[in-house]
């Protein structure tokens, strides 16, 4: 659904692009996690109202920021990134960051056409002097609410050039359409390909879009498997998920998909050594690696393949020890509320690929 709103917009943009000379592409620091949760009152109510009635919890924006510091230690800088929630005031402050910038470029007569993806920008200006110009009313509009643009990722392009994604037309060229199974040199190729584009075109969703590809709607591997080269592509996706973390939930959930088949079936032991082997290492620096690490305890918790640990590891994290020892390590104290699922159940309802097919979310009653 990302993907096609954002081609959508893509497409859009470019319908009115012949009007103007340049385009400006750039996105807000750090968003998330730079959120001030004041702001979200001043985006709701206006600062003047939000700063006279700051106590004042009748106030939505108010109960809002006070929910958000109560879910974060009390501090009021971040808000967290994965629930529907976050995504929902993140685009109330954001919209408000629209609000500002239009009627800002309005007063200077700038002549625009702008779309905006969460915290991506795209901005059609007619000259260089007015795309310096939006860049400075949009840095301007995004302070409002203690926010920044990020200068790394600002960039004035001249018309057709940055128009488009470059990731997405380099994916393209090597993969025009998706297959309905690869062979090992069709996967290796393709594979080769997305680590080049990758390189040139860093943090774009490339990686998730290869998994993707390589992958049914069911989370069935496309690619032949064999005893010669299931290790190769095991070890290689791992790989890639070390490239973008975002996606290694996803590979983890690919390699459930294949032990679940009936080749993985009969090669257990030697796809459950390849990750025991991989959280062995994590575990010399478990601070630091508590995601990756709550991860694969889950896969092997919910598989019931804890009996392949030669060990009893240790985590002074509460999520990754529950997970491990499958049973809750935090808010012992309350026991009205059920926070803590048995993962062999949760395994057994539900795998990990439907799990986290977020738009459409698996029954659970």
């Amino acid at each position: 659904m990302i993907y096609e709103f954002l081609d959508m917009t893509e497409d859009d943009i470019a319908s009115v692009a012949c009007q103007y000379e340049y385009v400006v592409k750039a996105d807000i620091k750090n968003f998330y996690p730079s959120v001030y949760t004041h702001s979200i009152a001043w985006a709701i109510h206006g600062k003047a109202e939000a700063r006279a009635k700051r106590n004042d919890l009748a106030l939505l924006g108010n109960r809002l920021d006070r929910l958000f510091q109560q879910s974060n230690d009390g501090c009021t800088n971040g808000i967290p990134i994965g629930p529907a929630v976050s995504d929902v005031v993140a685009e109330v402050l954001a919209a408000a960051v629209d609000v500002s910038l239009s009627q800002a470029a309005r007063k200077e007569h700038l002549e625009f056409e702008a779309v905006r993806f969460k915290d991506d920008y795209r901005i059609l200006v007619k000259s260089e002097a007015h795309a310096r110009a939006i860049v400075k009313l949009l840095q301007g509009a995004l302070r409002q609410y203690n926010l920044e643009l990020s200068d790394e990722k600002t960039r004035i392009s001249v018309l057709p050039d940055g128009l488009f994604r470059e990731w997405v037309s380099r994916y393209y060229a090597v993969h025009p359409e998706r297959k309905d199974a690869y062979s090992w040199k069709d996967f290796r190729e393709l594979y080769l390909a997305v680590l080049q584009i990758d390189r040139a075109c860093p943090g774009t969703g490339v990686v998730d879009r290869f998994l993707a590809d390589i992958t049914t709607s069911g989370g069935r591997l496309k690619v032949d498997l064999s005893d010669s080269n299931l290790q190769k592509i095991i070890s290689m996706l791992f790989m890639l998920a070390k490239l973008r973390i975002k996606a290694f939930p996803k590979v983890v959930a690919i390699v459930e998909q294949i032990l679940r088949s009936d080749f993985g079936k009969r090669r257990e032991s030697e796809i459950v050594r390849y990750l025991v082997g991989y959280l062995e290492q994590l575990c010399k620096n478990a601070d630091r690696n508590t995601y990756l690490i709550s991860w694969i305890a889950y896969f092997l918790s919910s598989n019931d393949l804890m009996g392949h640990l030669g060990w009893t590891p240790m985590f002074a994290d509460p999520i990754a020890g529950s997970i491990l020892e499958n049973r809750a390590k935090f808010f012992e104290d309350a026991p009205d509320f059920e926070l803590f699922v048995d993962c062999r159940e949760a395994g057994r309802r539900t795998s990990m690929f439907d799990y986290l097919a977020v738009f459409s979310p698996p029954k659970t009653d």
